[in-house]
């Protein structure tokens, strides 16, 4: 006798392709003929949900649960408040985003319901929020001097701290020479290293009177 597996994933569908993908009828081998429940949940694997138009992304820490209702064929995200047709799955990536932007604004406008904030709560133990930050942080305004371009990028930023840099972002600096000043746009990711550079200007030699010590820490 075949049935669906117990273990059952998520097919693996390319969104981008314009074409209809069919789901490929799984096998199961056992002395026992498994329970209804078990070919209710299936576990959605994509981790990496684009946000506006892919310029960002939204990373999950764990799979998503998806519970199917055999009697109308359609789907719940579990915590997530999602409900679609199972012929709708490629729309979840796109609910997913417009779900978590919905209560990220209200969140942070405290005007969270008294249900959203309990799905807010759930949502969030999915987020990689420190991943989330670094992505959408705007970039800082910096000035440096660069101090070695040859061999490696080694870089004193305005607070005295030392940074070397790899040579992808080392390219934004070839207009720079060693020794010169410059200022940039930088994008820190995690535990405050450099992760882009832009805007990159170059600067007159500091004057007498300027003090950096009054400039806010870089990190």
């Amino acid at each position: 006798m075949r049935f669906v597996a117990e273990t059952s994933r998520q097919p693996s569908f390319d969104f981008n392709r314009p074409v209809t993908q069919a789901v490929k009828e799984a096998e199961y081998t056992g002395r026992t003929e498994p329970s209804h429940e078990a070919f209710r949940d299936f576990s959605f694997e994509q981790t990496v949900i684009p946000l506006e138009g892919g310029q960002h992304s939204l990373r999950l820490r764990k799979p998503l649960v998806l519970r199917i209702n055999p009697e109308n064929l359609r789907f719940l995200v579990k915590d997530w408040g999602i409900e679609l047709d199972c012929l709708e799955l490629s729309r979840l990536p796109r609910e997913l985003a417009r779900r978590f932007l919905k209560l990220l604004n209200a969140a942070e406008n405290e005007d969270l319901g008294e249900s959203d904030q309990a799905d807010w709560l759930r949502i969030s133990d999915y987020i990689d929020f420190q991943q989330f930050t670094i992505d959408r942080s705007a970039p800082r305004y910096l000035e440096g001097t660069l101090r070695r371009n040859a061999e490696m990028v080694l870089v004193e930023w305005h607070d005295g701290s030392r940074e070397t840099l790899d040579h992808r972002l080392g390219r934004a600096l070839s207009e720079v020479d060693a020794g010169e000043r410059f200022s940039a746009f930088a994008k820190l990711g995690r535990d405050g290293k450099t992760i882009a550079l832009e805007r990159v200007s170059l600067l007159q030699k500091p004057g007498e009177r300027e003090d950096w010590e009054s400039w806010p820490k870089r990190g």
